[in-house]
């Protein structure tokens, strides 16, 4: 089932269907598939892999693997040089015009994997409610444990 076809991504995230982010789109795909893998329940990703999870996993992992896919993505869409990039806005005349800052992008990605993850939410591992945990509370796992350490 995963990846879905490029297209299917790009309708879903509302994209224009332009060659640089269909390719760049490919090329992350290998990426966004390991990272839902990773944070899966393992039962649930077989069967979604052998096509028979329910018409409802399906498209819950469908959406994730897209949201996943533009956080893989984002930043190389937006390394643009003379001005071109993401466009946070334009002015009046269209002549001027803003792109994200990389702490914009870095939010941006922050809140589509929160997305991706609480879509999936009922298919998470230990690992991925962790991971939906730290995005949601800036604290990993190994800070809220904490270590101390005692010099001799």
């Amino acid at each position: 089932m995963l990846p879905i076809d490029t297209g299917t991504v790009i309708s879903i995230l509302n994209l224009n269907s332009d060659d640089r982010i269909i390719v760049t789109f490919e090329k992350h795909s290998p990426k966004a598939v390991l990272i839902l893998k990773r944070f899966s329940d393992e039962g649930v990703w077989r069967n979604l892999q052998e096509c028979r999870a329910e018409e409802d996993v399906q498209y819950s992992f469908m959406f994730a693997y897209s949201y996943y896919l533009l956080v893989s993505a984002v930043e190389f869409l937006n390394l643009k040089t003379l001005g071109e990039g993401i466009i946070k806005s334009t002015g009046i005349d269209e002549q001027s015009t803003e792109l994200l800052t990389g702490t914009e992008i870095k939010t941006f990605k922050k809140n589509l994997e929160i997305q991706a993850l609480e879509l999936i939410s009922e298919y998470l591992n230990q690992a991925g409610y962790d991971r939906l945990k730290e995005l949601k509370t800036g604290k990993s796992k190994i800070n809220q444990t904490g270590i101390k350490i005692a010099v001799i």
